[in-house]
């Protein structure tokens, strides 16, 4: 009985304890599972939290980086450049200082902007709406951007994923620049896409078991990938997709799930765990003494490890730095110093070098030489055969100048084709004259451009410290002004500066300006002298000649001021005044007596056909005076240098009835030709024939001959500068027309001369 109640109890015992065991082990399952779902829905709700936290970082990066790329278009620096470049400001007069400035600024922001010491953007690029880069901050310069993708996008920043270098996708936030409401270029920035991985990866570590993209339309960038591509294809993974706003992209996790299916989670796990729970127990913890220690070890390791490489990364990157740093100083030195087509000092270093040399003279008491070295006829090159053989020229001049100088002499581009070349310590001008010889000599050499070869030369100017100047301003001055002279009388020769040329280039100066006031308040008057036919001693027409009183320089030769005004362009206005005053008073005078009106113009106005034309028949319509009363003159020069234009042009005034007279004739390039050319009325007889014709057989010859050959194309005679009775005589035995001149009137104003016509007035025929 006992044994049976003990037999009983065994059993009742086992089958509590297998009851109590089984129970324990379905609690223990149970538990697990519960605890296992609720570490999914827990590391779901940490996941979801985990790439919001991300997307938020990302909105708010780019958000930040489009308002700064947004404030740079419309910086200071941005919006004098485009407004010096709107002025046709050149690159030598503040539109190079200003774009560098802009080059310095966007520079100055890539080393600057920084997030976790990391660069936020690692190249900008400034490009014209048609597409030519006008700044690139990379080493490797972009000449040509295809803007055609950012004209077709939304007004506005905009964050865009849209190309790839070397098979590496890049970000770029870019946005439309404007001036004056108008837009005129882009500026468009490269975000370092190591930012965007940091800020992205700061809570991953290799044990996660996740993948990160940044995804668009164009393509991904994988930012983090701790999972192998056999998990990711599990159904259970955990997958987000999140919208970046305000951008194209997307951002897309792939996260391992706390799996049932996990040797260390599952319910079998758990049920082996139980029957070994003891040993097991007293074995891992054991064991998890000594793994713990051996964690702590290696993390501390990794660690160690880990700041290392970070470290040595960060520390080459700043060697990488510097050294880019240096090299663009040096870069930027050179440039602000130097010429970029010919490497020759600038203007700027040449007068740095200048005052260098000057203080180093007042120390020794030695002499210093400036020369200005001026290339003839320059511009014809590029007018001709183009700025690219210009610049050959210039090149090659530079090599040829350098040729010619000693180590201690500075040649340097002041710009165009004037070169300024320092000598210190000048023995005498001897030397100066000897190396002026030498330097015109390297043009006697011709330059060959596509094959062709023609010759240029040069125009020195010289001036010397301290005898023409105490300081860089003086000379320069006197060396210009000296160099002007040489080409004033004819090129291809040196000269040194004397005081006397900057009295006449003083003058000059003022004479230019006061020129310029007379011309606008009408101090400019016409003066008459008539013109007589010699058979019946009576007027038949006038000559118009301007003339000019100053109130401070007194009487002004119309010898001085016209070549003046043909140099400065004002020779179109004064023009314009002669045909005026001319016009409308020959039109007033046709009722006094019938006569032509002569105005004569210069060569240079030539050079503008329609415009002349122009204001001749606004003349002609505003005065009322008809075509035919109206007598241009031209001179010799013009015919021998004339063009199809010219041709053209008094053709047209032939038609119209405007009388076509040589001016002048015999002083120039005089040939036969001409006259049958071009549709002559008349020549004139230049007055420098009847100077001393009485003595002087040979001109009586001369003259003789001109009247018997223009006589024989039916062309009048005017003879100039008839002062006597016996001019008078010789020429109406010898067939002449009509003659102006003293002997009959010095040129009147134009009341004097109406006076004249008064007392002169009988019926006559006109010419």
């Amino acid at each position: 009985m006992n044994k049976r109640i003990q037999k009983l109890s065994s059993s009742n015992l086992i089958i509590i304890a297998a009851v109590l065991l089984a129970a324990y082990l379905m609690l223990i399952l149970a538990v697990t599972n519960l605890g296992q779902t609720r570490l999914n829905e827990s590391q779901h709700r940490e996941l979801t939290l985990k790439v919001q936290s991300y997307a938020s970082i990302l909105e708010y990066f780019f958000s930040v980086t489009s308002e700064e790329v947004s404030d740079l278009t419309t910086d200071r620096a941005m919006t004098t450049f485009f407004a010096n470049l709107a002025s046709g400001m050149s690159m030598e007069y503040g539109l190079g200082a200003s774009l560098m400035k802009l080059d310095y600024e966007l520079n100055k922001l890539i080393k600057t902007k920084l997030v976790n010491k990391i660069p936020v953007y690692e190249r900008f690029i400034l490009a014209g709406y048609d597409g030519d880069v006008i700044v690139d901050t990379a080493e490797n310069i972009q000449l040509q951007v295809d803007v055609d993708r950012l004209q077709n996008s939304a007004e506005g920043t905009h964050v865009i994923h849209s190309r790839k270098e070397q098979n590496n996708p890049r970000i770029e936030v870019y946005q439309p620049v404007y001036y004056s409401g108008r837009p005129v270029a882009y500026l468009i920035a490269d975000i370092n896409i190591s930012v965007i991985i940091e800020q992205l990866t700061a809570q991953e570590y290799e044990g996660s078991q996740s993948r990160m993209l940044l995804s668009s339309a164009s393509d991904d960038i994988l930012v983090w990938n701790s999972i192998s591509e056999e998990n990711i294809e599990q159904s259970n993974i955990i997958f987000f997709e999140l919208p970046i706003e305000n951008t194209p992209y997307q951002l897309k996790g792939w996260f391992s799930p706390v799996n049932d299916k996990d040797i260390f989670t599952s319910g079998w796990f758990v049920a082996g765990i139980s029957f070994l729970a003891v040993p097991v127990i007293v074995g891992l913890f054991y064991t998890f003494n000594i793994n713990n220690a051996n964690v702590i070890l290696r993390t501390k390791f990794e660690e160690s490890h880990k700041q290392q490489r970070v470290l040595a990364v960060k520390n080459e990157r700043l060697v990488e730095e510097i050294d880019l740093r240096k090299a663009s100083e040096q870069k930027l030195a050179y440039q602000a110093t130097h010429d970029a087509l010919t490497g020759l000092p600038n203007r700027k270093y040449g007068n740095e070098q200048l005052e260098r040399i000057i203080a180093d003279a007042i120390e020794n008491d030695s002499k210093v030489l400036v020369m200005f070295i001026d290339l003839d006829n320059f511009k014809q090159i590029n007018d001709t055969l183009g700025h690219l053989a210009g610049d050959s020229i210039l090149i090659e001049s530079s090599q040829r100048l350098l040729s010619a100088i000693e180590d201690s002499s500075v040649l340097a581009r002041l710009g165009g084709d004037e070169f300024l070349l320092i000598i210190p310590n000048l023995s005498d001008e001897n030397y100066a004259q000897a190396l002026s010889s030498i330097i015109l000599s390297l043009f006697d050499h011709p330059f060959t451009w596509k094959n062709q070869e023609f010759f240029i030369t040069a125009s020195i100017g010289m001036s010397i410290y301290p005898q023409d100047g105490a300081n860089t301003h003086q000379l320069l001055a006197a060396a210009d002004t000296a160099m002007y002279w040489v080409k004033q009388d004819g090129r291809n020769a040196y000269r040194f500066y004397e005081t006397s040329m900057m009295t006449d280039a003083l003058r000059t100066l003022d004479l230019d300006g006061r020129l310029r006031q007379a011309i606008n308040n009408d101090d400019i008057v016409m003066y008459y002298q008539p013109i007589f036919d010699l058979v019946t001693n009576r007027i038949i027409g006038a000559e118009a000649l301007m003339r000019w009183h100053d109130e401070k320089l007194g009487f002004i030769s119309p010898e001085e001021f016209i070549p003046l005004a043909e140099k400065n362009g004002l020779i179109h206005r004064l023009g314009e005044i002669a045909i005026s005053q001319a016009c409308q008073q020959a039109a007033r005078w046709q009722s006094i007596m019938p006569m032509k009106i002569s105005i004569n113009f210069s060569s240079i106005q030539f050079r503008y056909c329609d415009k002349l034309f122009s204001q001749l028949k606004q003349g002609l319509i505003a005065s009322g005076l008809p075509a035919n009363r109206l007598d241009i003159e031209v001179t010799e020069s013009l015919l021998f240098n004339h063009t199809q234009e010219v041709v053209t042009l008094l053709n047209a005034l032939r038609e119209e009835g405007v009388e076509l007279t040589i001016d002048d004739f015999g002083t120039g390039y005089s040939a036969l030709s001409y006259l049958q050319k071009f549709p002559f009325d008349k020549l004139k007889i230049d007055r420098s024939f009847l100077i001393d014709i009485d003595q002087n057989e040979p001109n009586r010859e001369l003259v003789s001959a001109i009247i018997a050959m223009a006589k024989a194309l039916n062309i009048q005679v005017v003879a100039e500068g008839v002062e006597t009775k016996w001019h008078t005589d010789f020429l109406i035995q010898n067939g002449c027309d009509y003659g102006q001149g003293y002997y009959y009137s010095k040129p009147l104003p134009a009341d004097v001369f109406e006076r004249l016509l008064y007392k002169s007035r009988v019926p006559q025929s006109v010419a």
